[in-house]
């Protein structure tokens, strides 16, 4: 058993899972302050057995930022070792600010207690801190009718601190939900949306908007699986080479 610290067992906004597809009108949307505090993932042990998390062992992936205009593109190796070898290879752990993204030197089994990181990622599986996957209050929302590029402040009637919800696959007694991928071990994660598999991982290129652990709203769209052919994969559903090389375009907006 995980001897992780209870905390106080308050939600984090709302696990609903529901996507939000609404087109931005310019709005700001209600901004009011966050309203949840930390809580240990109710399934900690299933977590660990069902995701491969690894104990005492930091990732080697590399997690760079650039800046393209207005927008931050960070590059982040999730590849854990290749295919094969990604169970027994731990995750990335990614935090955004208003500098740009960095890297979190933190463990897998630490993840469980540590309130600083906002996405944690490995292969194609992107987690968020909060719900499910992390003690924190992550949460993101898909805006699947606006392309990102258009988004330029949180929609109208968009509450930040109750509509974005955190990642939600395991039942109240802890039976694992996968996504609708048809792969084995995939979880439903609430940034799943981000790639679809017609024989490759290809990118939707939907964007989302996450509510980071600092309060803070950031728009992103997941360009990137493949570092070479890319675009051969959404186009014909043939793998590109250099798998788990995500890349995130994404902007902070308040």
């Amino acid at each position: 058993m995980l001897p992780i610290l209870l905390l106080s067992l308050v939600g984090c906004g709302n696990k609903s899972g529901d996507d939000t597809s609404s087109s931005n009108d310019g709005g700001t949307g209600d901004t009011g302050a966050m309203t949840c505090d930390p809580v240990d993932p109710p399934c900690s042990d299933a977590l660990i057995a069902d995701l491969g998390l690894q104990r005492d062992v930091v990732s080697d992936g590399a997690v760079t930022t650039v800046t393209d205009g207005d927008d931050f593109v960070t590059t982040i190796d999730a590849s854990a070792g290749g295919m094969n070898q990604a169970p027994s290879n731990p995750w990335v752990y990614v935090r955004f600010t208003a500098a740009g993204a960095e890297k979190l030197k933190i463990d897998d089994w630490s993840s469980l207690a540590d309130t600083t990181w906002d996405l944690g990622l490995r292969r194609y599986l992107v987690r968020t801190n909060g719900g499910d996957s992390g003690p924190g209050c992550v949460g993101a929302v898909a805006l699947r009718e606006d392309q990102y590029a258009d988004i330029t402040a949180v929609p109208a009637g968009l509450d930040v601190s109750t509509d974005f919800p955190s990642d939600d696959f395991y039942t109240d007694d802890c039976s694992f939900i996968g996504d609708s991928s048809g792969l084995a071990d995939s979880p439903n994660l609430v940034l799943g949306q981000w790639w679809s598999y017609p024989g490759c991982v290809a990118t939707s290129m939907i964007p989302f908007l996450l509510r980071t652990e600092e309060g803070h709203v950031i728009k992103l769209v997941i360009e990137q699986y493949y570092a070479v052919d890319q675009d051969v994969c959404n186009e014909t559903g043939a793998p590109g080479t250099d798998s788990g090389i995500i890349q995130i375009r994404w902007r902070m907006l308040q």
